[in-house]
């Protein structure tokens, strides 16, 4: 089909709107039929094949979501663009996920714009009218900043939609388990915006004091306090026309999150001690492995704030629910370090059977490892460590996976591979600080599975295990950062509120 020869559908009871499509359309060479209601938008798609369809979120005597299934029902290759008022950007979001090419606000103030957009639908439909699959329009931005998409359908959406939204100047909140990317995907969203060229600065909400992370924020005044020798800018100012990311903002203060509130509200923020205003201009883009809204019920977070950062929301797949993505990364992780090695099929399976609770992080650094330990041309299961040998953790599917190595009774497990290689300090010594730490996490899951198969078998643990279980390890993170919080809680891998819980309920000393 041929560019005149494409049928553009105008859904709109406004006649202002109907009319100036019609003429700047069909200036472009488009055939245009517009409607006022749905009778008319019925009668329209039963008498013609639409390329696209530009369809207005509020009608009448209907909605533009149920036409939007309407016209995807009846014409699966027409693209729909949904126009909106920015007061309803958050139902044309829900359209996008439920099928929508784009959605275009009102007023209509950039019209090329609104050509680019429907030359863009009208080609995708087209492509898809010819049964084939529409390329990835996101693909070039992906591989830009190393964002690793893979095959899964649900996480292939959740990329579209962010794509689509980074081009509008609205906040996001991204929500994903530990693990799973959400900073790489924020950095995408940067990446495909028109803010591209300007900074994006990530800050973790979750890492820092409340005093500092003020000043870090909004940045100090001189003699503002103890220690502020100068004047110092904060990162909303150094990140002006740019992206922030607010990490764990679920981790955010009450005090930050008044304070991130007013910003979000009127532009403007103080430094700390400061006496004047300060505007800036940031695209926020917030991420949290917490539910804020149960955060909400149990007061921890503002509601006012959450809506504030809920314009559109992306939910990060969690490896476990796309299997079919693993040996794609797997495979990145490995090509990152070595070109010359491969994975065995072996391996393969029981990397997909695992149910990766440390998600696509945890996944680098298991690879990492097997390669470092990896002697030959080939990662074997036995390169993986002893979490897979062991399986400690149930699989997230089914898998055929190849028998354990049989252990007689009153056999010493030891001689696994990964405690064998913890004994070898000539291969601890070629490990980096990632593969290091993951080994530990392994061995401490170990620790933990053994401990509890021993209380199911009435079995005494020694008292050494014991010692060495959760509390000494707290113990030794805090000696080993000479008592500070936020840096044990980061070697520790969980958040600082979690170690000040965890360090009452073994009631252990600190600051």
């Amino acid at each position: 089909m041929t560019e005149s020869q494409m049928q553009i559908l105008i859904i709109d009871d406004e006649r202002d709107v109907c009319t100036f499509f019609r003429r700047l359309l069909t200036r472009r060479g488009y055939q245009v039929v517009t409607a006022a209601n749905e009778p008319e938008a019925l009668a329209a798609l039963e008498a013609e094949r639409f390329s696209v369809a530009l369809v207005d979120l509020k009608l009448p005597d209907t909605d533009g979501i149920t036409l939007l299934e309407i016209i995807k029902s009846r014409q699966p290759s027409c693209e729909v663009i949904i126009m909106t008022g920015y007061s309803t950007v958050k139902t044309a979001v829900t359209a996008m996920q439920l099928g929508a090419y784009e959605y275009l606000e009102k007023p209509f103030d950039d019209i090329d714009q609104i050509e680019q957009m429907i030359e863009r639908a009208a080609g995708a439909g087209a492509v898809r009218g010819r049964g084939s699959a529409a390329p990835d329009e996101w693909a070039e931005v992906a591989q830009g900043v190393g964002f690793r998409v893979g095959v899964s359908p649900p996480m292939k959406r959740m990329v579209s939609l962010a794509y689509k939204v980074a081009g509008k100047d609205i906040s996001v909140l991204i929500q994903g388990k530990t693990g799973t990317g959400k900073e790489v995907l924020a950095r995408f969203i940067h990446a495909a915006s028109a803010r591209a060229g300007q900074p994006f600065i990530p800050v973790n909400c979750g890492a820092l004091p409340e005093n500092l992370l003020e000043s870090e924020l909004f940045g100090h005044e001189k003699g503002a306090f103890t220690g502020a020798n100068q004047t110092r800018r904060g990162i909303f100012e150094l990140a002006n026309n740019g992206t922030l990311l607010l990490d764990e903002i679920g981790d955010a203060t009450p005090q930050i999150q008044v304070k991130l509130l007013r910003v979000l509200e009127t532009g403007e923020f103080m430094r700390v001690g400061g006496e004047r205003p300060i505007k800036t201009d940031v695209r926020v883009i917030a991420a949290t492995n917490v539910d804020l809204e149960q955060a909400i019920k149990e007061k921890t977070f503002r509601e006012d704030l959450f809506y504030r950062l809920n314009v559109v929301r992306l939910e990060i797949p969690s490896l476990a629910e796309r299997h079919e993505d693993i040996p794609l990364l797997a495979e990145h992780f490995v090509q990152q370090l070595n070109r010359d090695l491969r994975l065995s099929p072996v391996a393969v399976r029981l990397l997909q059977g695992y149910s990766w609770p440390g998600n696509i992080r945890e996944l680098a650094n298991v690879m990492r490892r097997a390669v470092v330990i990896c002697t030959g041309d080939t990662i074997l299961p036995e390169h993986l460590g002893g979490t897979f040998l062991a399986g400690p953790s149930a699989p997230s599917r089914s898998v055929t996976q190849p028998a354990p190595r049989s252990v007689e009774p009153g056999s010493n497990l030891a001689g696994t591979d990964l405690v064998e290689q913890c004994r070898s300090c000539e291969c601890l010594e070629r490990l980096g600080a990632e593969e290091l730490t993951g080994m530990l996490s392994s061995l401490r899951q170990a620790q933990s599975n053994l401990l509890a198969v021993m209380r199911r078998k009435k079995i005494v643990p020694p008292l050494h295990a014991l010692k060495d279980s959760e509390a000494e390890t707290i113990k030794e993170a805090l000696t080993q950062y000479d008592g500070n919080i936020t840096e044990a809680a980061k070697a520790l891998g969980i958040a600082r509120n979690t170690l000040y819980r965890k360090m009452k309920e073994l009631e252990l000393p600190g600051r």
